[in-house]
């Protein structure tokens, strides 16, 4: 098609913004959707099965899972959206400024860069964790530190490229200033790899968050996450498979919803991938 809205090339895109966007509207929503407090406890339906009342079951104290499991997109949402947002924002800073200007400031941003790189990601966040302390605003805070490297890494690579464009050297030729180059000419033009990093981000951060609360990290109960649940699910298997296999499923929907996306975004913003 080489005119209109290209249905086929968004595919990916629309089909992953379905599933995130309903996961937010839980999130949004989630005192009006829940059909209970994620809170209250019943010890007479303690381990129950699926059924008319309790949709996905209760949990070992009686609580309602699908209720849990609305309530828990919100942690889970808050977290990616505000982790990936600390990463792009101070990764594309020190990406585009190592980029521009080059010589020992490219030299020490990227080599500390490259230093916190080198870690493993959940090791990474564990250790911030451990110094910062058990708290979702620490979650967030760990999460995006362990974000700004590869974001950092992918705008310097995006703004090499567009430093070649003649009208950013028609910019200095007039005696444009740095900071009107960096923000008229530079970074409108590194959105799109930004954009698709970002996409991928999030669902990374969702599966970082769930690691991390199922390691004990994260919010503590009985404040209800994907990640604590499946921790409390694992040890009731055998009574009730449920417990782990609902958290498990919103956990792998969201990152599905998340990776289309981002896929989805690199493709059709690809020049290359166009008739």
């Amino acid at each position: 098609m080489s005119e209109g809205f290209d249905f086929y090339r968004w595919r990916p895109v629309i089909f992953g913004a379905v599933i995130v966007g309903a996961i937010l509207i839980c999130a949004i929503f989630a005192p009006l959707i829940a059909p209970y407090s994620p809170y209250d406890l019943d010890y007479m339906v303690m381990l129950q099965g699926p059924s008319a009342t309790h949709w996905l079951g209760t949990d070992e104290i009686g609580r309602d899972i699908l209720s849990r499991i609305i309530y828990g997109a919100r942690i889970s949402m808050q977290v990616a959206f505000i982790a990936a947002g600390i990463g792009l924002i101070f990764g594309t800073v020190i990406g585009v400024t190592a980029a521009y200007f080059g010589g020992i400031t490219d030299m020490i941003l990227m080599r500390f860069m490259e230093l916190l790189f080198s870690f493993p990601a959940i090791l990474l966040a564990v250790v911030l964790m451990a110094s910062l302390g058990t708290s979702v605003l620490n979650a967030m805070i760990a999460i995006g530190i362990v974000f700004i490297p590869g974001f950092s890494r992918l705008a310097r690579a995006a703004t090499e490229v567009v430093l070649r464009e003649q009208y950013v050297e028609s910019a200095r030729a007039i005696g444009m200033s740095h900071a009107r180059i960096l923000f008229r000419e530079i970074t409108p033009n590194i959105v799109a790899p930004l954009l698709v990093e970002a996409a991928i981000a999030f669902s990374y951060a969702i599966l970082l968050e769930s690691a991390l609360s199922f390691l004990g990290l994260g919010a503590q109960p009985p404040e209800p996450t994907w990640g604590n649940m499946l921790n409390t699910g694992r040890g009731f298997m055998a009574q009730s498979a449920i417990m782990s296999i609902a958290p498990g499923m919103a956990i792998f929907l969201t990152v599905i919803g998340f990776n289309l996306i981002g896929d989805g975004l690199r493709d059709a913003l690809d020049p290359h991938m166009k008739d």
